[in-house]
């Protein structure tokens, strides 16, 4: 039972009108009420204690009722505020909502008050049209017209005196929570942001410029990402190709090896997913700096990053985020060297001799990339110079070896340089080939004031070489770059890199391949000795799709006994994204719906009771967020038994479904997390599995046969089942999490991201009958069995339904039996795609109305638009299409649309009624054993 609430009540309160003055960017609360508010911390934390109002949150009353679930072993979560319109009076932390307080509301009271908090986080998560187009770049708004190019050190002290209001660390959920949200391609809170940055910062602080990573444990990948320039759909592509970073046996690491942004819009996402990832599992994720994570390429109009990316993310915050972002770059290590065997860098080599390993790691990295000190072919303008021979000036006079003289600039974009050589009052100029290091210079001698001061410009020149050179195949090439910093290395420099340092291959990125991965250094003794690996598809901004360039990746695994690490090299097949700025929006109901369902949700008040309202939309949210909690649960649950403890409940639903610490989700566990499997645990796959929509689930049963055999393609027997199995169970653990099934279930049918889940958690779900949460061998191998026997369960129910058309002809069935009947029928007209994109456009209704303060049983309402108690096909075609609105399923609404009605209109009418409406649409929840 919930703890109980004390009798006295207050006045009480409409849901729904305290969050229309609370969410309101030009209404503020009164100073009191602010200032409290500000000073207040969380009075729901991790560990389900109860604050008493006012107080600290380390001073607990004496008072407090006993939390409903068991204390978490860990330090309270901190505030964090639900999505809020960037540069609103809401953002500032003075203005959020006042905490649930059960020591002070009855029961009425709090779930009212739940239904307030859910409102909120509707309007700061609806968008209008009018939003959006403020939200990408109004830059009177948006700060676009602050000026950027203040110096390093002005705005390192700003990023650092800011650092000051923000010191706490990030709890779990709130990376969680961030991590779904970038998913989606939306910013978290700018407070988020910052501490995200900071937290980067700190991790790398102590890192060494070189960074050693071990090979791969058994089963397991590790894999190396090139360039991404804020190439959203590429990263999403990879992940989901790969599985996010996990560890152990059958995990993946991931080298992140430069360039996150510039010239690709979603830069700002691009990096914080990033960095949300190194931060979410550190010994997994490793970063390289590359040439763009620097100020200098930032700034330029053509990148991108600072004036118009950053600006659109984040508004008014974007100078003092960038600030953090430039001083994150500095920290970021410069190579990785895997398993002793390969070094992965950004660039390249520079022509200099003999590079070590701690060459590498004497580099000062903190700082800009020192281009300019190496501009002029390798050096700095005006470097002192000595003829090392008699040379020639422009005028045609002699210039005598042993002449001093200055680099005074390149001429054009060759490896010639002219020199002005001073001497007995005279000046000559004369044009000489510069080779890019002392130790090759022909014609002069590249002078010093001491070694102190060589060894200081040779630092400059491999740090710059490190993130710009390119390599060539011809020794004639070699020597300073075209590009104006860094240089071209041949075979020959690679092979003496790696000779030095003992390795093996030089893997590299900076230069986009067509085909996203080329070898560039081969030798007939050593073998492949370096490559490029380019992970941006149609860069730059969709070039030339069809044509433009693919994107790729390098994977590495364990190696087997005599092998080495480079011998397990291998690209798989690349990919080419379209470069679209809507091609993660995702879809969102209609502004005009919205309003709708806020009206029906108003009158609603009066008839239905705040706990009935505010359960039922609880269970739309958890339902579909069932994937991203599966995934968090799994994440705790590291014995993989299934259980976890009950305090991972409040922070799996704070990461994933109402991210807000304000939220009362200790309090409602009594409520909702009603099956327990003792006192201290309880079964997260079970808990999952009691929530359910019937219709969703009748067409899911139609494509699931399908799905499975995709595990196990060319599959007949249960022999070959087994041989499937042993393929797919990389790490040998005998089961398969969410994460491991993820790529194995890519579907040409699947028409975004978000439905990729929702499909990839419907087929565990059904597989996984023991509700562990992992689908085990003889469970996998069941369910091909299951399979087999037809060629899909559609094949099946197509069967099924010519015998059933007879036994219907000739016996009158009524009710439930004859409906079911009718239903094989029907779906056994339809191919296995029509139904998928049916399924998918029933889970995205559900979505969109998890969304918005309006539940399934509000639809009805909402459709009928001329109030005559049903609702015909068109009312209920507009209404599909305006819960979808944005949604790719639209392009195909034809196809599946006149399939949907006729599931939904059960008794075959012609029209709707309430109760068919509310019973496609709603979730129930189902308790088993």
């Amino acid at each position: 039972m919930p703890p109980a609430a004390p009798q006295q009540k207050k006045a009480p309160v409409t849901a729904g009108n305290t969050a229309k003055k609370e969410s309101s960017s030009s209404k503020s609360r009164s100073n009191k009420d602010s200032a409290a508010d500000g000073r207040r911390k969380s009075n729901w934390s991790d560990s389900g204690s109860v604050s008493s109002k006012g107080s600290d949150s380390s001073q607990r009353s004496s008072k407090e009722p006993a939390s409903p679930v068991s204390p978490a072993p860990t330090t309270p979560a901190k505030r964090m505020s639900v999505r809020i319109p960037k540069g609103s009076a809401a953002e500032n932390p003075v203005e959020k909502k006042i905490a649930v307080d059960p020591t002070k509301q009855t029961e009425e009271e709090i779930f009212l008050r739940i239904l307030d908090l859910l409102e909120q986080n509707d309007e700061f998560n609806s968008t209008s049209d009018d939003d959006q187009a403020s939200d990408y770049g109004d830059d009177d708004e948006a700060g676009g017209d602050r000026d950027y190019s203040d110096t390093e050190s002005e705005a390192d002290n700003e990023s650092e005196a800011d650092a000051g209001e923000f010191e706490r660390p990030l709890a779990d959920w709130e990376l969680e929570s961030a991590w779904m949200e970038l998913q989606e391609r939306r910013i978290p809170s700018i407070d988020i942001c910052k501490r995200m940055i900071r937290a980067i910062i700190a991790l790398y602080k102590n890192e060494k410029n070189l960074v050693m990573v071990p090979k791969p444990d058994a089963g397991a990948r590790l894999i190396v990402v090139g360039d991404l320039h804020g190439h959203f759909g590429d990263l999403m592509h990879i992940l989901t190709e790969h599985g996010e970073p996990q560890l152990g046996p059958g995990g993946v690491k991931y080298v992140f090896n430069g360039d996150f942004v510039d010239r690709g819009a979603w830069g700002p996402e691009v990096l914080l997913c990033i960095y949300c990832l190194k931060l979410r599992c550190p010994q997994g994720v490793f970063l390289n700096r590359g040439n763009h994570e620097d100020q200098q390429q930032n700034l330029k109009p053509d990148n991108g990053f600072v004036h118009s990316h950053c600006t659109r993310a984040f508004g008014q915050d974007a100078q003092r985020v960038y600030a953090l972002c430039r001083q994150s770059f500095k920290e970021i290590p410069l190579c990785h060297v895997i398993a002793k065997e390969i070094a992965v860098i950004h660039g390249g080599l520079p022509v200099d001799p003999l590079i070590t390993f701690a060459d590498i790691n004497a580099i000062d990295r903190k700082r800009t990339i020192p281009v300019h000190h190496c501009s002029l072919l390798g050096y700095p303008r005006f470097q002192a110079v000595k003829a090392k021979r008699d040379l020639e000036s422009e005028n045609g006079e002699k210039v005598l070896r042993g002449s001093l003289g200055k680099l005074i600039e390149r001429v054009g974009k060759t490896q010639q340089a002219v020199v002005r050589f001073s001497g007995g009052g005279t000046h000559e100029e004369a044009v000489v080939r510069i080779a890019g290091a002392p130790e090759l210079e022909e014609d002069v001698d590249i002078h010093y004031e001491s070694a102190k001061e060589r060894e200081k410009h040779r630092s400059n020149r491999l740090f710059v070489s490190l993130l710009w050179s390119d390599p060539v195949s011809g020794r004639s090439q070699a020597g300073p770059s075209k590009r104006g910093a860094g240089c071209y290395f041949d075979e020959r420099i690679t092979q003496e890199f790696l000779r030095i340092n003992k390795l093996s291959l030089m893997l590299r990125s900076h230069e986009k391949r067509m085909g996203g991965y080329q070898e560039e250094h081969r030798s007939t003794k050593n073998g492949l000795l370096a490559a490029t690996v380019f992970s941006a598809s149609n860069y730059p901004g969709g070039a030339g799709e069809p044509n433009g360039n693919q994107a790729a990746v390098v994977v590495f695994s364990c190696p087997g006994e005599g092998e080495t690490l480079s011998s397990t090299l291998y690209s798989p097949s690349p990919w080419r994204k379209p470069y679209e700025d809507g091609a993660y929006d995702g879809f969102r109901m209609s502004e005009e719906m919205r309003a709708k369902f806020q009206k029906v949700e108003e009158a609603r008040v009066l008839t239905v009771g705040s706990r009935a309202r505010a359960l039922a939309k609880l269970r739309e949210m958890v339902y579909v967020a069932r994937p991203k909690l599966l995934s968090f649960w799994q994440r705790v649950d590291s014995a993989g038994v299934g259980l976890v403890p009950l305090e991972a409940w409040a922070k799996g639903m704070r990461a994933c479904v109402v991210p807000d610490d304000d939220f009362p989700w200790e309090w409602l566990a009594p409520f909702m997390l009603k099956q327990r499997s003792s006192k201290k645990q309880y079964n997260y796959a079970a808990y999952l599995a009691q929530y359910e929509n019937s219709l969703s689930r009748k067409l899911a049963d139609q494509w699931h046969g399908g799905a499975v055999l995709s595990l196990a393609k060319g599959v007949n027997t249960r022999a070959e089942a087994e041989t499937a199995w042993a393929k797919i169970d990389r790490n040998r653990d005998g089961r398969l999490s969410y994460q491991e099934l993820r790529p194995l279930l890519r579907s040409a049918m699947v028409s975004d991201a978000t439905t990729e889940e929702d499909r990839v958690y419907s087929v565990l779900a059904r597989i996984d009958k023991d509700r562990t949460g992992y689908v085990d061998r003889e469970e996998f191998l069941s369910a091909v069995e299951r399979c087999l026997d037809s060629t899909s369960l559609l094949e099946e129910a197509k069967n099924d339904a010519a015998d059933e058309l007879v036994h219907t002809q000739s016996k009158k069935l009524v009710g439930t039996e004859r409906r079911s009947e009718l239903l094989k029928q029907e779906l056994a007209k339809w191919s296995e795609k029509d139904i998928a994109q049916c399924w998918a456009a029933t889970q995205g209704a559900i979505r969109a109305l998890a969304a918005t303060t309006g539940c399934a049983s509000s639809v009805f309402e909402v459709l009928d638009g001329d109030n005559d108690g049903v609702i015909d096909r068109s009312e209920f075609q507009q209404g599909i299409m305006q819960l979808l609105r944005g949604s790719q399923l639209l392009r195909s609404f034809d196809q599946w649309e006149p399939l949907l009605w006729k599931l939904v209109d059960e008794d075959f009418s012609g029209q709707v009624s309430p109760e068919e409406l509310n019973l496609a649409f709603s979730v129930r929840e189902f308790l088993s054993i």
